[in-house]
């Protein structure tokens, strides 16, 4: 089994069982790192102060990929606390591999059409849908949990990822300053 069909068929609105997918950890690794890298791409990542010479572009990647990284398993680390809440999720079924896959081609449409130089605002659209595939994908595979419910989950954990997406940035954006300026 692999990650494209349920990935195609979360982003088509299909509710999946956590059976459907069943596939390797390695392909939601590959997936999310993807994403990442597409994220260090932006070009509004090498951005910098007129001061400040550009980020490097292997930074860009590197501060894509970690900061990727560190809001999805923010946003597990919260949906599996906010799933259980009222005995709605008894915890069995892969929840990286269903967000994952959820969020995939979405995600990877938003951040390709980034890197082409589309406005983040005209992609925002398509962010706010793939909130609402996994809110979709969340209610789908567990029987219990409403679409409203998922999607105030999904709502919910953004903000303790952005919060930390912001950390890493900075002290990331911090050490660059100051190797930058040594």
């Amino acid at each position: 089994m692999n990650i494209f069909k349920p990935a195609r068929d979360l982003f088509l609105l299909r509710q999946l069982s956590f059976d459907a997918v069943a596939f390797s950890r390695w392909q939601s690794i590959i997936a999310i790192s993807l994403i990442g890298l597409l994220t260090g791409f932006d070009p509004s990542m090498r951005a910098s102060d007129p001061d400040m010479p550009p980020m490097p572009l292997t930074a860009a990647l590197m501060l894509g990929l970690l900061s990727v990284w560190i809001g999805f398993l923010t946003i597990i680390k919260f949906l599996k606390w906010w799933l259980k809440r009222g005995d709605r999720w008894d915890g069995q079924g892969d929840l990286l591999n269903l967000t994952t896959a959820s969020w995939l081609v979405a995600d990877v449409l938003c951040a390709g059409l980034v890197v082409l130089g589309v406005l983040t605002i005209f992609t925002f659209p398509l962010w706010l849908f793939s909130m609402w595939v996994g809110a979709n994908a969340l209610h789908g595979a567990i029987p219990k949990v409403s679409i409203g419910y998922a999607i105030g989950g999904v709502v919910l954990s953004l903000i303790p990822a952005v919060v930390s997406v912001i950390i890493i940035s900075s002290v990331v954006g911090g050490a660059m300053a100051i190797i930058g300026g040594a």
